[in-house]
């Protein structure tokens, strides 16, 4: 016969099962509304700020690149949401794929582009996060100091101050750590000038700009409920298109610029040049203004915190674009391609 404690435990077990199950949805749908209320015009126009930052020399935030794809590579992770280690620590179960990835690319002579959201600050302090990740740290800082590139999410809010930098961080990397608002990869020997423009992707998105209230509920309901039920809301995605509204407007956004490419994070969706070569999606979306062609000018790097401990990225390198997962097949963390397009076959649907 079962003993009173392990009864209670046997209980407080089967609740929890039955709370994850009906409660699920609703948070998830909770979260993605906390997360995202952007605005089209907002969106675009402060885009649209940023990327003429390309002409300012002497801009401090947007960072230009020099690159030529015939040897130099990038790997371009986002929203890792590193946390405390605890149950309310969305990436804690994708840490060893995470390690396992640097790691590879560093050995390979990849460069690092950390795109944002990095640390999940509207959740947990600094100081329970950054001594709880040393070795995923440990990881970034390897690529320094030529090989590491920062740009600032919405959620990871020490890394927008460079005495925050300073003071939080140089226990981890090599100081000065400059981080940017944005970063182009200029593009060198193409048939046409192009640019690559990374950024987090939260611009214009009215919940994500430390808004109190989204900061509010985080803290004192969603924090203490997925404490409690032990939810992951950030479900594996098998599809890498234009689903969701902010996704969208980004890529509208992107279509409309000259030989240019867009590649975010800040949506948790993987995107792939904008859907356009893959098999299953239509060639048209509906904006909600018109009817557009698709062109492959926008990528979302999806995330480093998905529920199952997968994580994906856009890897740049030997002329090609691709959108990469890694995940763990008996115990080992292995690499595997979701998609892929030449450079030059892209670049030719552009116009």
């Amino acid at each position: 016969m079962l003993s009173a404690t392990n009864f209670t435990l046997h209980a407080a077990y089967a609740m929890r099962k039955i709370l994850q199950y009906l409660l699920k949805r609703p948070l998830t749908w909770m979260s993605v509304k906390l997360a995202a209320a952007p605005r089209r015009d907002k969106v675009f126009a402060s885009l649209s700020k940023l990327y003429r930052q390309v002409k300012n020399a002497k801009s401090t935030r947007l960072h230009t690149i020099e690159a030529d794809l015939s040897k130099d590579n990038f790997i371009i992770f986002s929203d890792q949401h590193k946390g405390d280690r605890g149950w309310a620590d969305d990436f804690h179960s994708c840490e060893p794929n995470y390690i396992a990835a640097l790691k590879y690319y560093h050995s390979e002579g990849f460069s690092f582009i950390n795109l944002g959201d990095s640390e999940e600050l509207w959740k947990f302090t600094a100081e329970k996060i950054l001594p709880a990740n040393a070795e995923p740290f440990a990881a970034e800082a390897a690529f320094q100091p030529n090989r590491y590139f920062k740009t600032f999410g919405n959620h990871d809010i020490i890394w927008k101050n460079k005495l925050d930098v300073l003071f939080w961080l140089k226990k981890y990397f090599a100081m000065p750590l400059p981080v940017y608002e944005g970063i182009i990869l200029q593009i060198k020997n193409l048939p046409i000038p192009l640019h690559i423009f990374l950024t987090h992707g939260h611009q214009g998105d009215k919940m994500s700009d430390n808004n109190a209230f989204s900061t509010w509920v985080i803290a004192h309901i969603w924090m203490p409920l997925q404490r409690y039920l032990r939810i992951n809301v950030n479900t594996p995605s098998k599809d890498f298109t234009l689903k969701n509204k902010h996704n969208k407007m980004m890529y509208e956004w992107s279509s409309r610029r000259k030989n240019m490419l867009l590649i975010t994070g800040h949506t948790h969706s993987p995107v792939f040049a904008s859907g356009k070569y893959l098999k299953h999606p239509s060639n048209e979306i509906d904006t909600g203004l018109t009817m557009l062609q698709l062109k492959p000018t926008y990528f979302n790097t999806g995330c480093c915190c998905f529920s199952d401990g997968d994580i994906t990225g856009i890897e740049i390198s030997n002329q090609y674009i691709r959108l990469i997962k890694w995940h763990l097949e008996n115990n080992i963390s292995k690499k595997m391609l979701l998609e892929e397009i030449e450079i030059n076959k892209l670049i030719a649907d552009l116009d």
